[in-house]
């Protein structure tokens, strides 16, 4: 599934075609499993002026206070091309001019587990209230985590992290990595973790972030690919995350359990 890193890098890679003025729009048969919601048409004479990113979802700015909110599932992404967008599982293809020349966005999701929706700006306000603090930003702080210790003393670190509720941006790769950079047992509570534990996941959370973004993104096998269908190569800087020895430590072997229902890797050495 695309996570922050992902998903930041295929809105810097869309963002040099803005603004895109919309010639067209088309749609696959089987959309509405992606499109959920329309509160307008988009059409003709649009145009998108801005793209941003809040958590794993993509916010594209239209004039006229319309928004698009774009959620990537598990397998989505969008393609940039100055030709026709061909590729099998495009469900929205949008024929733009920008600088006078002809783009396709073209966004394509071969399990269709993503979201979007076309919404106003009362309801995408409303939709936005489900994410908790973009883990990117200044809000993503040592107070914001002592704070969650508080209000959440019982929940286990790695599953916490992927609540996006709370912790938008997250995702499974990125939440063992965060763990292990941070030296934490991801079984670790909450109550248990100190003002020092938490200083150290948000460092890691920005090492993490910071490494993977620079490499265009992770991709597994069969998994994600950017905006011009090539891969990430964040691979590279896991630690432990389908590691068989500890990258950190460089000798221990990497132990793999399940915490809600989502495979979690750890070093038993460099985690406490």
């Amino acid at each position: 599934m695309p996570e922050l890193p992902e998903v930041e890098t295929i809105k810097s890679q869309l963002t040099p075609y803005l603004p895109l003025e919309v010639d067209s729009v088309t749609y696959s048969d089987v959309s509405d499993g992606v499109v959920k919601d329309k509160d307008y048409a988009l059409t003709k004479g649009d145009v998108i002026e801005k793209i941003s990113r809040q958590g794993k979802v993509l916010r594209f700015f239209l004039k006229n206070d319309k928004r698009i909110i774009s959620g990537l599932g598990m397998s989505g992404s969008w393609r940039i091309s100055k030709t026709k967008i061909t590729e099998k599982h495009t469900h929205v293809l949008i024929k733009g001019k920008h600088d006078n020349e002809i783009v396709y966005f073209g966004y394509i999701d071969p399990r269709r587990f993503g979201n979007m929706h076309f919404f106003n700006l009362e309801n995408e306000a409303k939709w936005l209230t489900r994410l908790g603090p973009d883990v990117s930003s200044d809000d993503f702080n040592v107070d914001y985590l002592l704070h969650l210790k508080k209000i959440r003393p019982e929940k286990v670190l790695k599953p916490f992290l992927l609540e996006q509720n709370f912790f938008a941006g997250i995702g499974n790769y990125m939440a063992s990595e965060i763990c292990a950079r941070a030296g934490l047992r991801p079984t670790r509570k909450m109550k248990t973790l100190t003002k020092a534990d938490l200083e150290n996941v948000i460092k890691a959370t920005k090492l993490v972030l910071d490494d993977t973004i620079k490499t265009g993104g992770t991709t597994f096998s069969g998994g994600y690919q950017d905006a011009y269908g090539d891969k990430g190569e964040g691979v590279k800087n896991l630690v432990v995350f389908y590691q068989k020895t500890c990258r950190m430590c460089q000798k221990t072997e990497v132990k793999k359990i399940v915490l809600a229902t989502r495979g979690t890797y750890y070093c038993p050495h460099c985690q406490k």
